[in-house]
């Protein structure tokens, strides 16, 4: 999204882009639309999403759930902070609003040990706690209002293939998949 934002115009981009499109042939984009605070204007995305559509190039949405902690250390959102799952509802629903097809990048995991957390968590594991947690907000804040806003938009989960612990950040390698219409994993390298 920060990307996105930084295109400010589009004949300029489109001189950019050429040098892409001489070298690569793209039949599909994913336009993100959240990144933790980082958000974007509607009518810029229509913009850009149209930009891609007139030259044939299908278009998705994408949400990356990152976060901050309080010294501005990489980290990922709080799944127990109200305001936060609200921000992350009002993404999924505007993301939806533009497109048939939303991945949540493998940032779609927590690592929070805040206070609201530790409280939540009470006597359970924090992998048994984050998988329950994450698994209640695919239900309730991501694909509940995404098929609210638009019946027919595809949620995938895009799994990480750089981690092995993926249960103590709230991967349920054995729910979440069913809870998705797709996943995807497998092309990055680090």
């Amino acid at each position: 999204v920060g990307e996105l934002n930084q295109i400010k115009d589009l004949t300029e981009f489109e001189r950019r882009y050429a040098f892409i499109e001489k070298h690569l042939r793209n039949g599909k984009v994913y336009l993100e639309t959240f990144r933790g605070s980082q958000t974007i204007a509607g009518e810029r995305l229509f913009e850009i999403k149209s930009f891609f559509e007139k030259k044939g190039i299908r278009t998705a949405g994408g949400l990356t759930t990152v976060g901050h902690d309080a010294a501005g250390s990489f980290g990922s959102l709080c799944y127990s902070s109200p305001a936060q799952m609200k921000a992350l509802q009002a993404a999924v629903e505007f993301t939806a609003g533009f497109f048939d097809e939303i991945i949540l990048d493998d940032f779609y995991f927590t690592n929070c040990k805040c206070p609201l957390c530790i409280a939540e968590k009470g006597d359970r594991s924090w992998s048994a706690y984050r998988m329950e947690r994450l698994g209640e907000v695919t239900r309730e804040t991501i694909i509940g209002p995404a098929h609210r806003v638009n019946p027919g938009v595809r949620l995938i989960c895009k799994f990480p293939n750089w981690y092995e612990g993926f249960q103590e950040t709230g991967y349920d390698l054995e729910h979440r998949p069913w809870q998705f219409d797709g996943i995807y994993t497998g092309t990055e390298t680090r």
